[in-house]
C-alpha cells in the first residue's frame, strides 16, 4: 500500500487542483449582455437539446385544467398550441432568458466583490505582519 500523504503533499495537491466556481475567468459584469439586449428567435431545425418539451409544464397544466374530466384531458394534450398560447410560451422563455442574464450578472458582481474583499484582507494582513515583525525587532534590540 502507498504511504499516506503528508500534510504538505495534501496542501500542494489541493492547491494545484482548481475548484469549479461556475465563473469564467476574465469576464466582468460589464462584458455580459444587458437585460435590454434582444433575445434570439428560436428557429430550430431539430429539437433543442436544452429545452426538449414543446410546451413548458406550467402551460401544459393550464391546458389540461380546461378539460372537465379524464378522457378529454388526454385528447387536449395531443393538440398543437394555438397562436396565443405559442406567444405566451415565447414570452415566458424570453422572461426566463432575461432572468438568467440578471442572475449571471449578480453572481459575477458578488464574486468580484468577494475577490476584492479577499485582496484587501490580504493587504491588511501584510501590513500588520510587517508591524509585528518591526515591534519584535525593536523588543529584541532593547533586550
Amino acid at each position: 500500500p502507498p504511504a499516506p500523504a503528508t500534510t504538505t503533499e495534501q496542501q500542494s495537491s489541493s492547491a494545484r487542483r482548481s475548484k469549479a466556481t461556475g465563473i469564467r475567468k476574465g469576464i466582468t459584469p460589464d462584458a455580459l449582455l444587458d437585460e435590454d439586449a434582444p433575445t434570439q428567435p428560436r428557429k430550430y431545425v431539430t429539437p433543442s437539446a436544452t429545452s426538449r418539451k414543446a410546451v413548458p409544464a406550467a402551460f401544459q397544466r393550464k391546458r389540461s385544467r380546461s378539460a372537465a374530466f379524464g378522457e378529454e384531458e388526454d385528447q387536449l394534450d395531443d393538440l398543437p398550441l394555438n397562436p396565443t398560447e405559442q406567444d405566451l410560451v415565447e414570452q415566458k422563455r424570453r422572461q426566463n432568458t432575461v432572468a438568467a442574464r440578471r442572475s449571471r450578472k449578480r453572481k459575477l458582481e458578488e464574486f468580484q466583490r468577494m475577490k476584492d474583499e479577499r485582496d484587501e484582507e490580504r493587504r491588511v494582513k501584510e501590513i500588520w505582519k510587517t508591524r509585528a515583525l518591526t515591534m519584535q525587532a525593536q523588543l529584541q534590540s532593547l533586550g
